[in-house]
């Protein structure tokens, strides 16, 4: 889908700060700023780069301070709010920005200075840390005209702040010597009758060697390209940017940067500037060529992704290129895993469980989630599965009763997606392991009670998806028998009955079924309960019970399908997801916003989560597909079409093609948490692609 903003969507350095872009490797790395070029959190970046994939990053490259000299009249087009105030607003001159996934040249940022555009465009190499601009200027009327770049860096872990009082004279700018020359740029620019024989007219260093320098210290390393004149300076700072979404959000609403190098050229007429960055040199090739080298590679990848993926409508396509930013390279495992969202998060196994079906089995990447499940496997424990994986050498973390019921079903679903039957002899003695686990009982008091249902936590344990925890208060405890527990349950059960034959299997299932359907409804508000605990939140209106209608095997009967459908759709829908608590519960908290401790009495008590829209709409999928009530079938049908299109208007909003973790609970305006979260895009994804294969 194609993206593009204008003045009218920063009229304001405030307005322009709100949404932002993504770019991601493949190993956790990323670019991602605002889309007037500020950085408006700490974490946003022009090269976050990975160090050891996919959590162990580095913050080299903030942004790059960019300066178009006309006539010895400097303009500034970077954009940035300074603590001091004196902030630089080059969004003044930005007439557009474009982001298209499907187009190489894009994201693009263009610039119209007295009678000069200048269009900045950006890529991100496919599986290294490196990221390529380009800078296209043309000055009709033939101005003295100079841009003026200046890298500003930052060389810390990306859990780190900046430190300001460091020494700066321990990094260092080295010259990696020249590299091969950009001679067709000079050819194609060539005109003789304009500038004489001979003459470029281009910048002047077309056809000469680009220079490569490498920048080190603190542990790292960074190499700079450009085909442009590229000279050392004195380290010095840059100043406190104002990182205004953090401070929003109760974090560290300053950061500082630093410089090391500039790069100036003239520009006579018209040119391309490409400069690269990337912790690796690229020995024996040049800026230009390097760039049109990702683009090709980028392209081809796209096209290839699609071609894979069986969606065919625009919303489907797009959602299939934004999940691919959440597929990457685990180090550790030697194998795939999936990032649960950007900019804060890292690879957790509910995350993963979830998101698991839209990444990459409805997209086609068999192997790739093979992979993803064998990386799990192996770190099985006691039956359950690593809700973390922690790096230097800590042991995973284990706090989740969802994620191996997840698991099992996962198993089963890749296999009837890909067909790949003979994964069921590897994979199923890790799957008797957990369903054995929580028959017999495991840590965190998970077990099986009496009536077939599970139980799990107790004390301060945050074992499901509402795992906030402030102090030692667990606004959500969840304590006892959790709804959508159950229905994974009872799937798995089944699961391991179609896998085995064993008739204990399907016996035990059919004890669950009785014991839900006869402990779970609630007569009342003709819906499901939350979770079985003899406590007031029994009977809260959660958004968890949508699960229990989309799991492989379901325990409701179609009538009271219908009536959770119904009750979702009342109390929890909103256009962008589901609220995780109903408007009149007095527990409702309607926005989330201030510090981390008010931020998390909010995270689930009635804050819109996207990813369960994901399911409530395959729900309504899954029922008007055996409804007999053929109005009824239209109108529900009519529904999911009016809602898959507001959709495409919320991808506009936050991080451009992406959904964001959550939005607030009343009246959902803009995003919040990660702007771009793994399960909401994927999840989605899978809805639309159960809609048009029901079409």
């Amino acid at each position: 889908m194609r993206f593009e903003f204008d003045k009218r969507n920063w009229t304001t350095i405030a307005e322009g700060e709100k949404d932002c872009y993504l770019l991601t490797n493949g190993l956790g790395g990323y670019s991602g700023l605002s889309l007037i070029g500020a950085a408006a959190r700490g974490d946003q970046a022009l090269l976050m780069s990975v160090k050891k994939a996919p959590n162990v990053r580095m913050h080299l490259v903030t942004k790059i301070f960019e300066k178009l000299v006309i006539d010895g009249q400097a303009h500034i087009l970077t954009s940035q709010r300074m603590k001091s105030g004196a902030d630089y607003e080059g969004f003044r001159y930005l007439e557009k920005f474009v982001y298209d996934d499907f187009d190489t040249s894009a994201p693009a940022w263009t610039f119209c200075v007295d009678g000069v555009t200048v269009t900045k465009h950006l890529l991100m190499a496919y599986d290294e840390n490196t990221v390529a601009v380009r800078y296209e200027v043309d000055n009709p009327a033939g101005k003295s005209v100079t841009l003026e770049l200046m890298p500003l860096l930052r060389f810390t872990s990306k859990k780190e702040d900046f430190d300001a009082s460091q020494d700066l004279d321990a990094y260092k700018l080295e010259s990696c010597g020249e590299v091969a020359g950009d001679e067709d740029a000079r050819k194609e620019h060539m005109q003789d009758d304009v500038y004489g024989e001979g003459m470029c007219n281009t910048n002047e260093g077309a056809g000469r060697p680009d220079k490569a320098y490498c920048v080190t210290g603190n542990g790292s390393r960074l190499y700079l390209m450009a085909n442009a004149g590229l000279n050392a300076q004195q380290p010095c700072l840059f100043g406190e940017m104002y990182f205004s979404q953090d401070e929003r959000d109760g974090r560290v609403a300053y950061g500082n940067a630093f410089s090391i190098c500039s790069i100036k050229e003239q520009i006579p007429s018209k040119s391309d500037i490409y400069v690269i960055f990337g912790t690796k040199c690229c020995e024996g090739a040049n800026a230009r060529e390097l760039y049109r080298q990702i683009e090709r590679q980028n392209k081809e990848r796209k096209e290839q992704l699609l071609k894979q993926a069986n969606v065919s409508s625009e919303l489907g396509q797009q959602f299939v290129l934004s999940a691919d930013a959440y597929v990457v390279r685990r180090e550790s495992t030697n194998g795939r895993s999936i990032i649960a969202g950007y900019p804060f998060f890292e690879d957790w196994g509910r995350d993963t469980m979830i998101s698991l079906a839209g990444a990459t089995m409805v997209t086609g990447r068999f192997e790739e989630c093979k992979s993803i499940l064998r990386t799990f496997a192996k770190y099985v424990k006691n039956g359950l599965l690593p809700n973390l994986f922690p790096e230097g050498g800590e042991n995973p973390m284990y706090n989740s009763a969802d994620a191996p019921l997840l698991f099992v079903n996962a198993v089963y679903e890749y296999m009837e997606y890909s067909g790949d039957t003979a994964f069921r002899n590897e994979i199923l003695p890790v799957l008797e392991q957990i369903i054995n686990a929580y028959r017999n009982g495991t840590d965190f008091h998970i077990k099986m009670d009496s009536d077939g249902l599970i139980m799990a936590g107790a004390d301060l344990e945050q074992l499901t998806w509402m795992d906030v925890r402030v102090g030692d208060f667990l606004p959500t405890p969840r304590h006892g028998k959790p709804v959508e527990i159950n229905a994974y349950w009872y799937s798995a059960l089944i699961i391991m009955y179609e896998l085995t034959k064993d008739r204990t299997y399907q016996e035990l299932a059919a004890q669950v079924k009785t014991s839900f359907q006869e402990k779970f409804w609630n007569e009342k508000e003709q819906c499901l309960k939350d979770v079985l605990s003899g406590k007031a939140d029994e009977n809260q209106i959660r958004c968890n019970q949508i699960w229990a209608l989309t799991m492989p095997f379901t325990m409701l009967p179609a009538e009271k399908e219908i009536l959770v459908i119904n009750k979702v759709r009342n109390e929890l829908y909103t256009t962008v997801g589901l609220r995780t608590l109903a408007k009149d519960d007095p527990n409702f908290h309607s926005i989330y916003i201030g510090p981390m401790e008010e931020r998390d009495r909010a995270y689930h008590q009635g804050t819109v989560w996207a990813f369960p829209l994901g399911a409530y709409y395959r729900a309504c999928i899954k029922y008007a597909n055996k409804c007999a009530d053929s109005d009824e079938r239209e109108r529900i049908r009519t529904e999911l079409a009016r809602g898959f299109e507001a959709l495409a208007g919320w991808l506009r909003e936050g991080c451009v093609g992406q959904i964001a973790e959550i939005y607030d609970g009343d009246t959902p305006t803009v995003s919040r948490g990660c702007f771009a979260q793994a399960w909401s895009v994927t999840e989605l994804l899978r809805a639309v692609y159960d809609y048009e294969k029901a079409k």
